[in-house]
């Protein structure tokens, strides 16, 4: 019985250690793997990539939740995907990251431009993303944008 709590507890030590610790480069990582995601309309990786209680705000609504983003984003791929959408080009620059432990806040300026619907768009915005470290990975928790002139 002895042996047998002091495998367990040897394991759930290591499993305890082996557990990846948050850091800036792999915020970075996951920051670009969402943008690729998003500019191609992925919405399933989107998905993966968030929290459950995620608030998005922007200019165009009022704050809302994790599925009624992913419903706009199943709608984009859609367009993405029978061409009434085309992304010509998704930036991030200007990249700031405050980590806080297990959390980061990260700002940025975003550069698009494409088609959409047959109008030409070319368009920047400064954003905030709130992204917390669940342990083994990080998740965007929050979102605000505001355009720019």
């Amino acid at each position: 019985m002895n042996k047998l709590l002091t495998i367990f507890i040897v394991s759930a030590f290591l499993s305890c250690t082996n557990q990846q610790a948050p850091s800036e480069e792999s915020l970075r990582t996951a920051i670009d793997q969402f943008n690729q995601a998003y500019k191609i309309g992925d919405d399933e990786k989107l998905s993966s990539m968030i929290t459950e209680n995620y608030v998005h705000t922007n200019s165009s609504w009022k704050s809302f939740g994790k599925e009624k983003w992913i419903g706009y984003m199943e709608d984009r791929s859609k367009k993405l995907n029978n061409g009434n959408l085309t992304v010509e080009s998704y930036e991030m620059n200007e990249l700031s990251i405050e980590m806080y432990d297990d959390a980061a806040i990260a700002t940025a300026l975003i550069s698009t431009t494409g088609v959409e619907d047959g109008v030409q768009f070319n368009k920047k915005f400064r954003v905030s993303n709130f992204w917390i470290f669940d342990g083994s990975r990080w998740l965007r928790a929050g979102f605000h944008d505001t355009p720019v002139e």
